[in-house]
């Protein structure tokens, strides 16, 4: 086993309403790149493992570049376009009924295309899914991993509109190591809109911890070896941009994890991601000033967690 880790995701060029009322047109975006920055932000092997069309603009690329990522998991296809979104949010931060604008036969030929693992791929100690489907090829591939000791990380997308399986996706939840849903399926699930009632829910699916992302409420975290339920504020910054928020939490909450084994510790190093994430339109740099912003947002959010449990 290596020091690798490996984020699966799409790539999607996004347009997006600010709330301003602007729209910032055409910004690379997606649950695999959002996620790869939460996780390099704290971890220095990443690797993402995503398909695209060959349409993607030469900013895009030197986006991706600038992550300093392993890219030799990116296939890109000749004959199919890459994904493009239209999105808007609400006060709560979460998206309105905005979203997909390719057309779904391509959407699904595209995620249909296989994706194979490198020899170095196949040794990470990490692997952090990012999928609305529950059986897919990459799920059986992140179950061998786990299998050999890497940790499987999960970011289920129970959305209606995409999600075909709730009930097979909501199965993998029980499988995996770690796993972030977001507040509206978490709650769902649970039958309740209660925190702590919902975590202790979650709780009982399996996982050894997991993270529950609540837009601007922050998220709720446990882990079975500590036994606590923490909520994790939101942090001061400005919201200029909502998209990828979630997904930059789930990369960081992976690699917070798997170097702390502590719920609360990965929880804060995820709403740190996150909070980098929504103060820039697209995705942010990640520059030594970014990562001495990361180290002085940490100690915030650790000082602002709050126990649900006592």
């Amino acid at each position: 086993m290596n020091d690798l880790f490996l984020v699966y995701g799409k790539i999607i060029i996004d347009s997006i309403r600010l709330r301003s009322g602007t729209i910032v047109a055409g910004k690379l975006g997606g649950g695999g790149p959002q996620a790869a920055f939460g996780m390099r932000l704290w971890h220095s092997q990443v690797a993402l493992l995503t398909r695209s069309g060959t349409d993607l603009e030469p900013e895009h690329i030197q986006t991706l570049k600038e992550l300093d990522l392993d890219l030799s998991g990116w296939v890109r296809f000749a004959d199919l376009p890459t994904p493009r979104g239209l999105l808007e949010y609400d006060e709560q931060e979460y998206l309105r009924d905005t979203g997909l604008m390719t057309g779904k036969d391509n959407w699904h030929t595209l995620l249909s295309r296989p994706l194979s693992l490198s020899d170095s791929q196949r040794q990470a100690a990490a692997i952090h899914l990012v999928t609305e489907f529950g059986s897919e090829a990459m799920v059986r591939s992140a179950h061998d991993l786990q299998h050999g000791g890497a940790l499987f990380s999960l970011e289920p997308i129970f959305d209606k509109h995409s999600c075909p399986d709730p009930k097979t996706l909501l199965r993998l939840v029980g499988q995996v190591d770690i796993v972030v849903p977001d507040w509206p399926a978490a709650r769902r699930y649970a039958s309740s809109d209660d925190p702590l009632t919902v975590l202790r829910t979650w709780s009982t699916f399996g996982p050894r911890a997991i993270a529950i992302r609540h837009g601007s409420h922050g998220s709720y975290v446990w882990d079975r070896e500590h036994d606590q339920f923490w909520h994790v504020p939101v942090l001061p910054v400005d919201v200029i941009d909502p998209t990828g928020a979630g997904n930059a939490y789930g990369g960081g909450w992976c690699a917070g994890w798997h170097a702390s084994q502590d719920a609360r510790v990965a929880g804060c190093q995820g709403t740190v991601a996150a909070a980098l994430m929504i103060s820039h339109a697209g995705m942010p740099p990640l520059t030594a000033a970014t990562r001495q912003q990361a180290a002085e947002l940490l100690e915030i959010a650790l000082r602002q967690t709050v126990r649900l449990d006592r």
